[in-house]
């Protein structure tokens, strides 16, 4: 399963790959997360 990506979220990726190292990685723990199953997951849904 691929990602697309709007563009603020691709800028705000970019931002946090140069911010805050321990932010991305639960950025990309969520985002594999959501491809495993999109059902259900670790994050808190709105």
């Amino acid at each position: 399963m691929g990602i697309l990506w709007e563009d603020r979220g691709w800028d705000d990726y970019l931002y946090w790959q140069t911010q805050d190292k321990k932010t991305l990685k639960r950025i990309n723990s969520l985002i594999k997360d959501a491809q495993r199953d999109p059902y259900n997951g670790i994050g808190k849904p709105e």
